[in-house]
């Protein structure tokens, strides 16, 4: 059992820890017990689109791991050239050091999610972190569980079934992350 002392994060869902043995690597475990089965489900959505998004997601373990927190998932860990770790795209716009590279770098991620009908919904600042490598910022995703799961008020689901439906919700929250971010 992994015992995870070293805090890096916490989002509504789950928290992130160093990992214990390994500095390059990280852990996530739920905030809530109920909320486990989030992790296999971001290990199976991982597996699915990291062809796809390889340039903007980081390389996951493929198993679960038993730590003092319960169950956890290992995932690379993003540092900078200083060794800090690397830091949100929320705290470079609550900084308003959004530059050209952070933008470039946004809407490649856009297109690669339209142009392979890749649907996350969930675009949420803190679900981006932003890496500086070589003193270039490179830009991740890290909420794989918003994969396919748009909060819809109908009871059918359309967004589901319709992929054109999905794009649009899509489309339509990404400018909205666009235009919070005063990107036009």
């Amino acid at each position: 059992m992994l015992e995870l002392k070293n805090f890096i994060a916490k989002g509504a869902t789950r928290i992130c820890f160093q990992h214990p043995k390994d500095e390059n690597l990280c852990i996530k475990v739920v905030v809530r017990f109920k909320e486990i089965d989030v992790l296999s489900k971001e290990l199976k959505v991982y597996n699915y689109i990291k062809q796809e998004l390889k340039d903007y997601i980081v390389e996951y373990q493929n198993q679960l791991v038993d730590t003092n927190l319960g169950k956890g998932i290992v995932l690379s860990l993003l540092r900078d050239d200083d060794n800090s770790y690397s830091k949100t795209l929320n705290y470079y716009h609550k900084t308003n050091n959004i530059d050209k590279e952070i933008i470039s770098e946004l809407y490649h991620f856009a297109y690669k999610l339209i142009a392979h009908d890749i649907f996350f919904y969930d675009f949420n600042l803190n679900n981006f972190t932003i890496q500086i490598i070589n003193n270039k910022k490179k830009l991740y995703y890290t909420d794989l569980k918003s994969f396919e799961s748009y909060k819809s008020w109908g009871y059918l689901k359309l967004e589901k079934i319709i992929p054109s439906l999905a794009r649009h919700i899509m489309k339509k929250r990404l400018h909205k992350m666009f235009k919070s971010l005063n990107i036009k």
